[in-house]
C-alpha cells in the first residue's frame, strides 16, 4: 500500500516535471507538441493555480517593497499639501479681516489730495489712561513725529515718535494727553474734544453754552487746528440727561484698529 502511495507521488511529480518542460518549448506548428502542450496545460492548471495564488502576494509584496519609498515621500507630500490647505482655510477669517481693516484705512474721502501712507498696527501699549499703539512705518515712509492718523471712519490720533526706520509710535485721540478741536456739522459751533483715558467717548469743552448744542450733531477737525488738516470727521454728539457735560462718540472704533493711514503733512505742530 505504501509503494502504491509513492509511486503514485512519482508519477504526479513527473507529469508537473513534463507539463513544465513542454510549456517552455517554443515550436510552433508542430502538432504532437502543441497537443502535449494543451494537455499539459490541462493537466497543471490546479497547480499553477495554486503556484499563482501563492507567488502573487510575493510578488505585490515585492513591487510594495522595492516602491515604499517613493509611496511613503508621496504620501508625506500629500498630507503636507492637504495640512497647508486646512491651515489656508482656518486663516481665511483672519484674512478677510485684514483686507476689511485694510480698505476701511485707506478709504478716505476726506483727505483727497493728501500724500498717504498706510501702515499695520503691530503692537497695543494702551496702559491705564495711556492709549498708544505702534506702527509698521517710521522715517523710511516719510512719517515724522506730529502727522495725523486717520481710518476711513475718522480721525484715530496722531505720530507721537518714530522710533526708527521701519516703526512709529501713534498716540489715539482717545489718549487722556490729546485734544483735538472741532466744529459741529450742522450748527457751526467749535468746541475741543479731549481724550479721557477711555475707548468711548471724548469730553467736549464747547466754546458756546451746552443749550445750542445738538444731540447727534457730527463734529470734524477746524480749520483753525495747527496739528491736523481741518473736515477730517471726529464724532457725534452725545448728551446724558443726569450730566451737565457732553461728549462726542468717536467714530472709530478703537477696539479694532488693524491698519491705520497717515497723512504726510507739512505742518507737523
Amino acid at each position: 500500500m505504501a509503494k502504491t502511495a509513492v509511486a503514485s507521488r512519482r508519477i504526479v511529480l513527473l507529469l508537473v516535471v513534463t507539463s513544465l518542460a513542454l510549456m517552455t518549448i517554443d515550436v510552433r506548428g508542430f502538432g504532437p507538441i502543441d497537443s502535449a502542450r494543451s494537455t499539459a496545460l490541462s493537466v497543471t492548471a490546479p497547480f499553477r493555480s495554486f503556484v499563482g495564488r501563492v507567488v502573487s502576494p510575493v510578488g505585490d509584496t515585492w513591487n510594495g517593497a522595492v516602491h515604499y519609498n517613493d509611496l511613503q515621500l508621496e504620501n508625506d507630500r500629500l498630507r503636507a499639501e492637504v495640512a497647508r490647505l486646512e491651515g489656508e482655510l482656518a486663516r481665511l477669517p483672519d484674512v478677510e479681516a485684514d483686507l476689511e481693516a485694510l480698505m476701511a484705512a485707506t478709504d478716505l474721502e476726506f483727505a483727497a489730495g493728501l500724500s498717504q501712507v498706510t501702515a499695520r498696527v503691530v503692537s497695543d501699549r494702551r496702559t491705564g489712561i495711556e492709549r498708544i499703539v505702534e506702527i509698521n512705518r517710521g522715517s523710511v515712509a516719510g512719517i515724522r513725529a506730529g502727522m495725523p492718523v486717520v481710518v476711513g471712519n475718522g480721525l484715530a490720533g496722531f505720530v507721537a515718535q518714530v522710533i526708527d526706520d521701519d516703526r512709529s509710535v501713534i498716540r489715539l485721540i482717545t489718549d487722556s494727553r490729546a485734544s483735538v478741536g472741532v466744529v459741529g456739522v450742522d450748527t457751526g459751533q467749535t468746541g475741543v474734544a479731549s481724550g479721557d483715558g477711555s475707548n468711548s467717548e471724548l469730553p467736549l469743552d464747547p466754546l458756546l453754552r451746552i443749550e445750542n448744542l445738538t444731540e447727534g450733531e457730527r463734529f470734524e477737525t477746524t480749520a483753525l487746528s495747527l496739528r491736523y488738516p481741518p473736515d477730517i470727521p471726529v464724532g457725534v454728539l452725545v448728551k446724558r440727561a443726569d450730566d451737565a457735560a457732553v461728549y462726542l462718540q468717536p467714530f472709530v472704533d478703537f477696539e479694532r484698529l488693524g491698519f491705520v493711514t497717515v497723512l504726510l503733512t507739512e505742518d507737523q505742530s
